[in-house]
C-alpha cells in the first residue's frame, strides 16, 4: 500500500513540474511575442525610429531652403540692381522701353 501511495505521489510531482514547466515556456512565449510584435514592441519601435529619420531630413532639407529664400529676399531688399535684372528675366519692362525679340536661324 505505501508503494502504490508513493508512486501516487510521484506522478502528482511529475505532472505538477510538467505543468509548471508547460506554462512556464508559454508564458516565456507569450512575453517574447509581445515584446516583439506587440502594439509598442520591438518592430513598432523600428518603423518609428525610421519614421523620425525620415522627418528630421525633410526638416533640415526645408530649413536650408526656408535659409536660401532668406537670404534672397535680403539681397533682394539691399540691391535695386538685382530686383531690375529679376523683373527683366520675367518679361516685365520700365515704362516707354520696347522689347525686340529676335529668331536664331541657324
Amino acid at each position: 500500500m505505501r508503494n502504490i501511495r508513493r508512486k501516487q505521489v510521484e506522478h502528482n510531482r511529475k505532472r505538477k513540474r510538467l505543468v509548471c514547466l508547460t506554462f512556464g515556456i508559454l508564458l516565456f512565449i507569450y512575453f517574447t511575442l509581445t515584446i516583439i510584435i506587440g502594439e509598442n514592441g520591438l518592430l513598432r519601435y523600428l518603423e518609428l525610429k525610421s519614421t523620425r529619420d525620415t522627418l528630421l531630413t525633410e526638416t533640415k532639407a526645408i530649413g536650408k531652403q526656408n535659409q536660401d529664400i532668406k537670404s534672397q529676399v535680403e539681397a533682394l531688399k539691399n540691391e535695386p540692381d538685382l530686383v531690375e535684372e529679376f523683373a527683366r528675366q520675367y518679361g516685365l519692362t520700365r515704362e516707354g522701353e520696347l522689347i525686340f525679340k529676335f529668331e536664331d536661324r541657324q
